[in-house]
């Protein structure tokens, strides 16, 4: 089971990651920690299945970045 996701630096915008983790609060528990090229976003716990909750995460990084 794949309970995280990397999320290139060269295209994600970090502040929009803190907030969509913090808008996570109540689906699930993610954490986020940092490579030299990555931010890496892990799923500690759900009730729903971590890849599910990961795809609608990343996608909701993708809506508060404006693009």
């Amino acid at each position: 089971m794949n309970n995280s996701i990397e999320l290139t630096k060269k295209f994600y915008d970090k502040r929009a990651i803190i907030q969509s983790i913090a808008a996570y609060k109540d689906i699930a528990s993610i954490k986020m920690s940092e490579s030299q090229d990555y931010y890496i976003c892990t799923v500690e716990s759900s009730n729903h299945s971590p890849q599910l909750v990961l795809n609608e995460f990343s996608n909701y990084v993708l809506g508060l970045m404006n693009l």
